[in-house]
């Protein structure tokens, strides 16, 4: 898709969400950004379509892409103590969210102010260079133009994970941390197989806090032994994690959560994809360590 404007000298000038995304440098946030945003609004979508309404819908998508990048952008927003590089890079994913959001037709008023004063930021700091700075009046015309609704389903790179077998993953969420053990990883380096541990933390966890302790299972309702649940992750691709939400505390870890005290249904696990696996560690009601 590409934003159009009229310079002062009547000249059409174009630039494309993709040549946005390519001059936030090289690195994980612009790909990782943009991928996330499709997960979403591919299931919004579909389901959308199937109750008569049209393109990807900003309650599906924006809020979750919020709460999952808000560790990172909270260091642009007024009163942190952020470094300048922290900031910068709060800059560059709010660019990234603003960019990759209006691709799929939608738009959120913060977002777009924060990735419009990121701009004017990266540029005063001179963080991206000339090129990025000459093509400002137009990405910011982008930004705030009117999106145009989603009429195909939005494609994703191929599923590939730096997570490996015997990972400790620490989920940081608002309040507590919940950490998941990787049994194995599926495919050419694909889909890895999480189970959730039952404790949380109030603080990131030490790996010897967790090894060996009781897994947490999914309650189905009507039941009165909670499932064991292993969870078949896609989108969980960058380890450390551009969002810096999912942190790797441990490696090589042979003892997995004890899951005793579950039902055993015997079967291999659950496809979920990332947010799907974020709102399951959000259902984790264990005990919460100081």
């Amino acid at each position: 898709m590409i934003g159009v404007r009229v310079d002062g000298l009547g000249y059409a000038v174009q630039v494309r969400h993709q040549q946005i995304l390519d001059k936030l440098a090289v690195g994980a946030v612009a790909p990782t950004a943009r991928d996330e945003v499709r997960i979403l609004a591919q299931k919004s979508f579909y389901s959308a379509r199937h109750q008569g309404l049209e393109g990807a819908q900003h309650a599906d998508v924006v809020p979750a892409m919020k709460e999952r990048w808000h560790f990172v952008l909270d260091a642009a927003r007024p009163g942190t103590d952020a470094s300048e590089s922290e900031r910068m890079n709060a800059y560059k994913v709010a660019i990234a969210l603003a960019t990759s959001l209006h691709e799929v037709g939608l738009t959120d008023p913060e977002l777009t102010e924060l990735a419009v004063d990121g701009i004017h930021e990266l540029n005063d700091a001179v963080w991206l260079g000339e090129d990025f700075l000459r093509r400002t009046d137009d990405m910011i015309a982008l930004l705030r133009s009117s999106p145009a609704p989603l009429t195909r389903k939005p494609t994703t790179r191929e599923t590939i994970t730096f997570t490996r077998g015997g990972d400790l993953l620490a989920i940081r969420l608002r309040r507590r941390w919940v950490v998941g053990h990787v049994h194995v990883v599926d495919g050419p380096n694909a889909y890895p197989h999480i189970e959730l541990y039952e404790r949380t933390f109030a603080r990131r966890p030490d790996a010897s806090e967790v090894v060996g302790t009781r897994a947490w299972g999914y309650a189905y309702l009507g039941r009165d032994q909670a499932n064991v649940t292993r969870l078949i992750v896609s989108g969980l691709r960058h380890l450390p994690d551009p969002a810096e939400q999912i942190h790797l505390i441990a490696s090589g870890v042979t003892v997995p959560p004890d899951n005793a005290h579950l039902f055993d249904e015997q079967i291999i696990g659950t496809h979920v994809d990332l947010f799907e696996l974020l709102e399951m560690a959000r259902s984790v009601g264990g005990e919460t360590e100081l």
